[in-house]
């Protein structure tokens, strides 16, 4: 395959235009980084996600055989996140036309990428941990800023590991990688300036406290139960570690250490009882659920829960599930509910406290972390959720 090297400056310049006039890109500094770092050395293939014939999600194989190498840039320098690995390996590359899958891996977006690192406020000299290595792209920008000696990143697949090393030593970068569990840090960079996660966790692991400076930075972007997201700048202290949350808009893949509770055992259950469970209407309005302010408000009275939408016979149905067997279903304007602890009359006294309250937006909550506990506070409202780790 060979690359227009000027096609790719090209379009690189004017994705870089296009990320300064929506304000994701706000300093030269990070222009020059960003114009430094081409993109397609970090995508060679990527997958574009669609639908089958059975409407289930199908991800087609995008590389430069495929749609030839004029629209594989093309689409390389959308500000688009690609996917990049299902389930965990390679299977899939082997097989042609769309795949079935779960995505494992991605290349995000360049705005939100380049937005975090503006959010980052690195100077010259300071050193960066980088939790989530993934394709490098992110990675040779911070090598591009900083230099590869104030960079340190570590993966938990040890073949994305290896091929963003690669990648990055094409490029001239030679940071230090790391293969491991990234809620371990990396003690042997430590102390760090700054500690930037590049995928979403369920909590801040203390590590990450320990292992930076006092009065230095993590920013992370932590995943709640209910398919929301907190994106927050955290200000190290002693022993601790707080900060306001900045907003909801940021997310990346979950945790591979983090994994939740299976699904289809919870399901199964809860769809036997759901049979002999009589229905009745909810005290608030189902689609406000929609708003991820109340999301993330509903995640804090249900935490451990997860969400997810199905179909049956009647149409569709939105489940919420508790790993202690607690369940309610949606369905049309009605709900129903069962398990030990009643989990629709729970999400209807969030949304009585959210209503309460003014329906704070999510920039008005505060997270402080400790190493065995994490509490969530609001601006203006008397109420805390602490949670022990």
């Amino acid at each position: 395959m060979t690359v227009d090297g000027e096609r790719s400056v090209e379009r690189r310049a004017a994705l870089a235009d296009q990320l300064q006039d929506v304000g994701d890109i706000r300093s030269d500094a990070w222009r020059t980084a960003f114009l430094a770092v081409p993109r397609e050395v970090f995508v060679p293939r990527f997958y574009e996600q669609g639908t089958n014939a059975d409407g289930f999600s199908a991800y087609r194989p995008i590389t430069p055989d495929t749609v030839g190498v004029d629209r594989w840039l093309d689409l390389v320098y959308e500000n688009t996140t690609w996917v990049t690995q299902l389930d965990h390996g390679d299977a899939s590359w082997g097989r042609s036309g769309p795949q079935l899958g779960t995505p494992t891996s991605s290349s995000t977006k360049p705005g939100v990428v380049v937005r975090m690192l503006e959010d980052l406020s690195v100077d010259r000299g300071m050193r960066v941990l980088e939790v989530g290595t993934g394709t490098g792209y992110s990675t040779a920008l911070l090598c591009a800023r900083l230099g590869d000696g104030r960079v340190t990143t570590i993966e938990h697949d040890a073949v994305l590991s290896e091929r963003a090393g690669q990648r990055l030593a094409g490029l001239g970068h030679r940071p230090t990688l790391v293969v491991g569990d990234g809620a371990d840090g990396h003690r042997g960079g430590a102390p760090y300036d700054r500690v930037v996660a590049t995928y979403s966790p369920a909590h801040v692991p203390a590590a990450w406290i320990e292992q930076v400076v006092p009065g230095g930075e993590i920013l992370v972007s932590v995943a709640g139960g209910l398919d929301t997201y907190g994106y927050v700048r955290l200000t190290v202290g002693d022993g601790m570690a707080e900060g306001r949350i900045i907003d909801g808009d940021v997310s990346f893949m979950p945790s591979r250490a983090e994994r939740g509770p299976e699904l289809g055992p919870l399901m199964r259950v809860a769809r036997e009882h759901r049979l002999s469970t009589d229905g009745r209407a909810s005290r608030f309005e189902p689609t406000l659920l929609d708003d991820r302010a109340l999301r993330w408000v509903c995640q804090l009275f249900v935490p451990g829960a997860r969400t997810l939408r199905d179909w049956d016979e009647k149409g569709a149905q939105q489940w919420f599930l508790d790993p202690d067997g607690s369940w309610a279903v949606v369905e049309g304007a009605r709900v129903y509910e069962g398990g030990p602890r009643p989990m629709w009359a729970r999400l209807e006294a969030a949304v009585d406290w959210w209503e309460r309250h003014g329906r704070p937006a999510i920039d008005r909550f505060h997270l402080r972390v400790t190493a065995d506990a994490y509490t969530y506070r609001v601006d203006g409202a008397e109420i805390e959720w602490a949670r022990q780790l």
